[in-house]
């Protein structure tokens, strides 16, 4: 699959096919390691997305009838506010 065409949702698909070719066996080695590679590439591909989008959602908190805009991290998963 070209990056350029690459989604989330593709990477993920192609990613789950993949994993129920290996698990379903019958692959030669050969075949068994460029479906790895292939596998580990979209894994990082699927990875990299979330964690650039995990960077830019905002949470909003009301705080004494206050709406503020939060980071969402690991420090605020860490305080459990939801």
């Amino acid at each position: 699959m070209n990056n350029e065409d690459m989604t989330y949702e593709k990477a993920y698909e192609r990613l789950n096919l993949i994993l129920d070719e290996l698990e379903n066996g019958g692959l030669n080695l050969s075949d068994v390691f460029m479906k790895f590679k292939e596998a580990m590439s979209l894994y990082e591909y699927c990875k990299s997305t979330l964690d650039k989008f995990e960077g830019e959602v905002k949470v909003l908190l009301k705080e004494d009838d206050k709406i503020s805009e939060v980071d969402f991290n690991d420090e605020y998963r860490e305080n459990d506010y939801a």
